[in-house]
This record gives structure tokens, sequence and C-alpha cells, in this order.
């Protein structure tokens, strides 16, 4: 498979691979795109969030770049019960998710490796006032390409 240079084909694999695992997750849902409201307990949202690009050479008609394509992946989980097994739940699912998607680096062979640079956890109110617990998590991509 041909390295993309486009983050949004990227972050839609990735939502794929989640959707296909939710239930192992624990997951209700997989969203892509940003939400102000989450249908349900539990939930994956996928996001594209941009690209870097830097001059790799000059090989074919408008040069190589070196991309760093950056995909957001937010674990919601607003289920009632104490603090202490919720917080637990979401913070191992986030675990596990990240452990599911760096099974395969190249994700399918659309990047040469991608990994989680940051993991963040705390709460995120939506519109309605509802409150979840919360981790974002930041994967970058790194692929080479020509530009065409």
């Amino acid at each position: 498979m041909t390295h993309t240079d486009n983050d949004t084909v990227l972050a839609l694999a990735i939502r794929d691979i989640i959707e296909a695992n939710k239930g192992a997750l624990g997951l209700d849902i997989v969203l892509y795109g940003y939400h102000n409201l989450i249908p349900t307990s539990t939930a994956a949202v996928v996001m594209a969030r941009g690209k870097t690009r830097a001059l790799a050479g000059v090989q074919g008609p408008g040069g190589r770049t070196l991309n760093n394509l950056m995909i957001g992946i937010d674990i919601h989980r607003s289920k009632v019960g104490d603090e202490e097994t919720e917080r637990i739940a979401v913070d191992e699912t986030a675990t596990t998710l990240e452990d599911l998607i760096n099974n395969d680096t190249t994700v399918g062979g659309l990047i040469i490796h991608g990994f989680f640079d940051r993991v963040d956890r705390g709460d995120t109110s939506f519109m309605n006032g509802s409150m979840f617990r919360t981790v974002v998590m930041s994967y970058t991509g790194t692929t080479k390409t020509l530009i065409q």
C-alpha cells in the first residue's frame, strides 16, 4: 500500500480499527470529528488534527517530504458508579486501545511508523451539562511522500 500524506485517511483507518474492536474495548460507539454531545455512556472520538511537513529531498516533480500526521483519539465514559472504579475503567480502556493501535505501527501500510506521543487524563463537560471521565490521546504517524 502507498503511504499517505492525508491525515484524514489515517484518522479514518484508525477509526475503523477501533470500530472493529469496540466490543472488546467496552465502547458503545465510535465517532469521527469534533462532537459537542455524546449520545452514549462510553465512546471513542477520532479526529484528524492536521499535519506538518519538511522537505526531505528534491526527488520527483515537486520534491519529497517527511510528513507527520496528527490524530486525536478521545475516550469518554459517563457511567454512574464510584469514581475509583469508573476512572480505572476509562484508563484501562485507553491503555488497551493504545496497545491495539500499536500492534500495527504502519496502520495497514498507510504510514512508515506511528505511535501515541501523548496521553492526558481528566474530565470533559459537554454542552448539555453532562460530565465524562476522559482520556485524550495524541497519535502521530510518519510518512515520506512526493509532492504531486
